[in-house]
Order: C-alpha cells, then sequence, then structure tokens
C-alpha cells in the first residue's frame, strides 16, 4: 500500500471512531454505538476539531450536540486536557465557544473563547476533502467562525440530537454527570470502577483535573463510607467498597474500560500531522518512514501512558538496521485496531 493509500485509510478509520462515539453520546447515524471503553466527552470535542474537519457532517453534529448538551460538558477540564496535551484546535474552540453563547451560559462560554484565541490564523477554509485540499466555499460566511480565521457557510441547526442512552456502558460518565452533577467525582467514581483501587495522583494524571481537586474531593467521598482506603508505604489508596456501586450504575454487571482518551487522541493527532504532510506522499519511502517514526517516537510517552503494555517496542531502530514504512504503517493500524 502506497503512503497516500494509506493516508486515506487512517483518516477513513478515525473518522469512524470520531462518528461512532458521537452516535454513542446521541447523534444520528449509521455506525453501530461503542461499548468497549468509557467516552470522555472534553477529549472527543477536543480530537473532532482536526478530524471532523474532513467530515462536516460529525463536525455540525457535535456542534449541535454541544447546543443541547452543553451543560454536562466541562469546560474547564476541557480548558486543561487542551493545555496539558497540547490539541491542535486552540481556534477552533474559539469559534465553536462563540458559536455556543447564549445569556444562561454566556460567561463561561466568553471566557473560553477569549483564553483559546491567539492570533487569527490566516484565513483558510474550515473543511477540507479527504485529499487534503480545501472544501469549496459557498455563500453567507459563519461569523463565530470568521473571527478566528475560518471560512464556512453559516451553521444551521439540523434538530438530529436524541438524548444519550444512559444505560449503554460508554456513557458511565454522562450518566455520573446526570445524577452528581460535571464535577471531579464523576471521574472519580468511573477511575475506581473500572480499577482496583488507586491513589489521588494517578487519579489526577489521568482524569483532567489538579492533584488538589482530586484529594479534596475523594478525601470527601472517603467520608461517606462509601470508599475503602488502605495505606501502602506513604501513600493511600482508595477503591470502592463494594458491589453496590457496580449493582446501581451498571445494570448489566459490567462496565466499559477505563482509556485515557486525552493522550490517546492527542496521540493519533501527532501520528496524523506527519501522515498529512503533503511533502511526503511524493518522496521515498525512506523520508517517509523517517518522519513518521519521529512523529511516532514523540507520541509514545503518552501511548505508554494511554495503553500500558500495548506499545512495545515498536517503531524504534532495531540494531543494525532501520524500521521499513510498511512495519510503522502496521503498528498505527494495530493501535487504531486496539482503539476502535
Amino acid at each position: 500500500m502506497s503512503l497516500k493509500d494509506f493516508r486515506l485509510q487512517l483518516l477513513d478509520r478515525m473518522l469512524d471512531i470520531v462518528w461512532s462515539q458521537w452516535i454513542t453520546l446521541g447523534i444520528s447515524g449509521n455506525l453501530p454505538p461503542t461499548d468497549r471503553w468509557i467516552l470522555d466527552p472534553e477529549a472527543l470535542v477536543l480530537f473532532t476539531c482536526n478530524i471532523g474537519r474532513y467530515e462536516p457532517r460529525v463536525f455540525d453534529s457535535m456542534l449541535e450536540w454541544l447546543k443541547v448538551n452543553q451543560r454536562f460538558l466541562n469546560v474547564q477540564r476541557l480548558k486543561t486536557i487542551n493545555k496539558r496535551e497540547n490539541f491542535a484546535g486552540k481556534n477552533l474552540l474559539a469559534a465553536i465557544a462563540h458559536l455556543l453563547m447564549k445569556p444562561a451560559s454566556r460567561s463561561k462560554w466568553e471566557r473560553l473563547s477569549e483564553q483559546m484565541l491567539t492570533k487569527p490564523l490566516k484565513e483558510q477554509s474550515l473543511f477540507r476533502l479527504k485529499d487534503g485540499s480545501p472544501h469549496p466555499q459557498l455563500e453567507n460566511a459563519d461569523t463565530s467562525f470568521s473571527k478566528a480565521g475560518y471560512i464556512r457557510q453559516e451553521f444551521r441547526y439540523r434538530k438530529a440530537i436524541a438524548h444519550f442512552k444512559p444505560d449503554l456502558r460508554a456513557n458511565l460518565t454522562m450518566k455520573l454527570r446526570t445524577l452528581f452533577g460535571v464535577n471531579s467525582r464523576c471521574e472519580v467514581i468511573a477511575y475506581l470502577l473500572t480499577h482496583d483501587d488507586a491513589n489521588p495522583t494517578e487519579i489526577s494524571a489521568v482524569t483532567g483535573y489538579s492533584s488538589k481537586t482530586i484529594y479534596n474531593a475523594i478525601s470527601e467521598m472517603y467520608m461517606s463510607g462509601k470508599l475503602n482506603r488502605r495505606v501502602s508505604g506513604k501513600e493511600s489508596l482508595y477503591s470502592l467498597g463494594d458491589n453496590s456501586w457496580l449493582a446501581f450504575l451498571c445494570p448489566d454487571g459490567r462496565t466499559a474500560r477505563w482509556m485515557d482518551w486525552p493522550k490517546a487522541f492527542r496521540s493519533l493527532e501527532i501520528i496524523w500531522t506527519a501522515i498529512d504532510n503533503p511533502r511526503l506522499i511524493n518522496e521515498d519511502t525512506e523520508l517517509a518512514a523517517s518522519e513518521l517514526k519521529l512523529a511516532f517516537n514523540e507520541a509514545r510517552p503518552r501511548l505508554q501512558k494511554a495503553v500500558p503494555g500495548y506499545i512495545k517496542e515498536l517503531p524504534s531502530s532495531r540494531e543494525g538496521s532501520e524500521l521499513r514504512l510498511e512495519e510503522i504503517c502496521d503498528a498505527v493500524e494495530s493501535l487504531i485496531e486496539y482503539l476502535a
């Protein structure tokens, strides 16, 4: 397979992941919902701000979902994740925030818009065709996006968003937010449901909250009598005390698995940015392999934390030889298969 063909295949696979996750959260589409991983709405928004530009339907469905469900989105966590992982869509977040401003929620979105918008980019088309070329421009530009340097037709609501299904295992975080409000305790419970035990520092690192926030939350939750605590050396490890949480939150007695989606999505974004480089398409495979290996090595620390034990030796230089382009592409394909 040529690098050009692999690029298109990778883009389609990433778009399938984005589609299936948004469908699980309530947008209409043809793919089945996902149930393997607990979804992360904030990380999904950040990833869609990049990959969704190649599929206007999923991007606009995300905007409509945000309009309907914005009360369940944690804007502070969105900013923290974006700052920690350095996603590529800062200016797009500013445009989305401007679009979502309304009297009841104006303050939080206005602050986000001001903080995310750095220098406006050179004016460019928001949407791209799958080959990377700009999407044909239409009339009636949307002012919310043009202020951030993006050109697109005026956004129109299709009213095609359904309420997310709370009993889908992947929607555990959303279910918790509707029960307890949008706060750190939702991620704490979801994480402890999917792990034997954990300390506040570990939970902070994978949930997008500060260590202090998690420590205060879990200390107060422990006072309820519904958490267990054991001391191991100098650290305190917390766990959910019995099966009552599982019976209450998961009717079929099972949870989806935990995935550190901010790190996983940012890893894919780093790899995609390298593969999407037009100058590599017509270059020799040795140069392409070198560039992709650099990107994979940049993403590798995140992948080792997000999917520990999955990424082992690839891609790296083997003694006396270099990895071939096909081997790197195989590694990326296996990663996509694992995350789907």
